[in-house]
This record gives structure tokens, sequence and C-alpha cells, in this order.
């Protein structure tokens, strides 16, 4: 007791609930690659194909973002705390079962919960962010959670890779489920709702009433412009993270400079980094700078013509690829400011909501829409007959398949210029 007591008079105690409660988020950008660094063993367990394989993958993507606004729904009712306990001690179970499973429906189903169950993770974090910290510093909690959650993905396309070389890829999923599992154990003595309580199960009023305000405020939420133009702009900037960067960067540039896939893969990696030191850089900006538009408008502006240059121009040596990728990636993290700018188009009451809703527009293009995508245009364009029944693609055939990135960026910058500022509390009951 006296240990609570110390740990409550902490000046750094609201660190601590964000940074745990972001933590939850790094864990879900991991657990969303995984597949990615265990293909071969995958397929030989399952005794499936790559098109599988594919499907094993978005099987995670599609319940994770049809849970966003169910997920905020209930992170507004019942607090974050009780919602991230229950939801990772799920996650925890299903990446045990994913572990030992040997069926492919069993990957795919649990797959499927994962994507359910950490769904509420990011939504958490901004709303202990927003109730921890004053609205003067919401912004740079935003970025720093955007930078444990990209940290996520280069943790698991690094880390995990190692460990299933090392241990294997079963053991590798159970170290994980195990590590969810004292994070789970962590939540229980850190995390709160609010610096002073925690939120209670109701406020006086019936279950089927509290949802009655809650459909009414949902409504209401969908009804402001700027809240569906600011996730539709982070939709088609973080689109570049999953489409490109993630997945088809890396047959790109192996074909583009004849290298391993192991290089290629770095230059493409070489992206997310330059994310994540961008995210913290909108973190230090934010704590100087009010006004979020112009770096919004600059930021997609820099990465449209970086997107130009990567995809278009011939003949740049493979070093300098590495600084345009570190440079498109950092300026391609002008999406987290939509986060910052959705907490101040709805109440208090209705955070996680609008908040779900952002991240739902947010990730709805890049893996759903653009992987396919790109793939299409891929076999569309190609003129080259396969070769021992496999295609062979062309440095032409990626250039008009990649075309979808700038013409994306492009549609983010136009909608840019109509992102409102300074609209509080648009959606107040």
């Amino acid at each position: 007791m006296k240990l609570m007591d110390f740990f409550h008079t902490l000046k750094i105690r609201p660190w601590l609930v964000w940074g745990l409660g972001s933590i939850f988020a790094l864990y879900t950008f991991l657990l969303q690659g995984s597949p990615s660094v265990m293909i071969p063993q995958l397929m030989k367990t399952y005794q499936i194909d790559v098109i599988k394989i594919g499907v094993l993958t978005s099987s995670f993507f599609y319940t994770y973002i049809i849970m966003q606004i169910p997920a905020g729904i209930l992170v507004d009712l019942w607090g974050p705390r009780r919602i991230l306990k229950v939801s990772f001690l799920l996650c925890s179970i299903t990446v045990g079962w994913f572990a030992f499973s040997h069926y492919f429906w069993e990957g795919q189903v649990s797959r499927m919960v994962m994507g359910i169950t950490t769904s509420p993770a990011i939504i958490c974090a901004f709303c202990l962010g927003s109730r921890w910290f004053k609205p003067a510093l919401f912004t740079l909690i935003v970025a720093l959670t955007e930078f444990l959650a990209l940290s996520g993905g280069v943790i698991g396309e690094g880390g995990l890779a190692k460990a299933v070389v090392t241990f294997g890829w079963r053991e590798t999923m159970l170290g994980v489920a195990v590590a969810g599992l004292l994070l789970t154990f962590l939540s229980l003595f850190i995390i709160h709702d609010f610096p002073d309580h925690d939120q209670p199960l109701h406020d006086g009023t019936s279950f089927k009433e509290a949802m009655k305000a809650t459909r009414k405020s949902f409504i209401k939420i969908l009804s402001i412009k700027p809240l569906w133009l600011n996730g539709i702009y982070a939709g088609f900037v973080f689109a570049i993270f999953p489409a490109f960067a993630a997945l088809w960067g890396i047959p790109y540039f192996e074909n583009r400079y004849k290298i391993s896939v192991d290089l290629s893969a770095l230059v493409a990696s070489t992206f997310f980094i330059g994310g994540c030191i961008g995210t913290l850089t909108l973190g230090w900006m934010s704590v100087y700078i009010t006004k979020r538009r112009p770096i919004m408008i600059w930021g997609t502006l820099i990465a449209f013509v970086l997107s130009l240059s990567i995809i278009y121009v011939p003949h740049i040596p493979l070093p300098m690829m590495f600084v345009l990728m570190l440079l498109f990636g950092f300026f391609s993290s002008s999406y987290a400011l939509c986060f910052a700018l959705a907490d101040t188009y709805v109440s208090h009451k209705n955070k996680g909501v609008a908040m779900g809703f952002t991240n739902m527009l947010c990730i709805a293009f890049g893996a759903p829409i653009f992987q396919p995508l790109i793939g299409f245009l891929l076999k569309w364009s190609t003129e080259c007959e396969p070769i021992n029944r496999l295609k062979i693609y062309t440095n032409h055939d990626y250039t008009i398949a990649l075309s979808v990135l700038p013409i994306s960026l492009l549609i983010a910058l136009i909608l840019s210029f109509f992102i409102k500022e300074d609209q509080q509390s648009l959606a107040s009951p």
C-alpha cells in the first residue's frame, strides 16, 4: 500500500500512465506485421501458398478497421483502464493460441481475434494523454504515441525476424504472448482513467440509456465535416506506410537496383525510421507552434515531390535513395497531426469515438485498398511473358503501379487546404 501511495505522488506519473498505454499501441503494430518475418515457416506449418499468406496477414486489418468505432464507443463508456485490461488479456491468450496452432483456419481466426482485441490500443493511448496532460501538450503526446507505434513496426521487422531465426516462430510468438500478459498485469497498478479517479461504470443511468446517449453523440460526430476531411487526409498520407514501405517498396528496390531482399528491405525500412524522427520533430514543434495546418500542407507537399523523385527519376545512386527514403518518411509523418486536430473537434465525452473514427479513416486506404491495387496495376501493366510460370516485372511496370503513391499524396495536399482548426467541441451534447 505504501508503494502505491508513493507511486501516486510521483511527478512522472502521467508519463508512466500514458507511456504504458502507448506501449500497448507498439504491441499492436508489432502484431500487425509479425507474419511477414515468418512466411516460410507458416507456409510449411499450414501447408499453404503465398496467396493464403496474404489472406492470413490481412485478416488482422479487416477486423481491426471494423472495430475502431465500436472500440471508441466502449472507451467513452467504460474508460481506457477497463478496456485495456480486458482486451489485452484476451489478445495475449489469442497470441498463445496462434503460437500453438497447426491448421490454417486456426491461424486466420486467431489473427482476426487479434485485430478485434488490439483495436482499442491507440484510442486508449490518445484518451489517456488527453486526460492526464494539459491541452497544450496534446499534440506532443500524439506525436510521441505515433513514434512508439511506428517503432513497433521496426521492432516487428527486425527484432522478431532475429528471434524467429534463433528460437523458431512458435517460441517467438509464445514470448510475445507472455509479454502481453506482463503488460496487462502492469496496467492493473499503473493505468488509471483520470489523475484523481477512475471512470465509473455508470453515472446513475442504465446501460440502455447510456447506449442511447452514445448513439446520439455518434450520429452527431458523423455530421462533423471537418472530422471527415481530417481523417481522409490522414488516410491518403498514412497509406504510404503499409502500401509502399511495408510491402511493395521491397520488391521495387530489389528490381530497380538488382540487390538482395535483405538490402532492399533495409532501404524500405528507412522510411519508417524517417517517420519515427518526423513524429518526434512534430512533437517538439508543437510546443512552440500552435498552428497545425501549415505544417500539414508543407509536409505533404514535400512528401509529394519526394515520391515523384523516388519513382520517376532514373539513375539515383543507392546511398542517395537511402537519404530520399528517410526524408520521405520524415515528411509523411504529418498525418499524425490529424489526431491532435480531431481532439479539438469534439467534446470531452466523445474523444474515444472521434479517435476511433479518425484512426479508422487513417488505416482504411493503405493495407485494404492500395496494397492489392498496386499488385493489380503491376499485373495489368506487364507485357513480359512468364518465365518458368513466374511473372518478371520491369522497372516500367513498377513505375506505372506505384503511381498510386504520388496521386494519393496529391489528393491529400488538396484536402489539406480545406482542413479547419480551432473547432473546439463541435459535437458537444
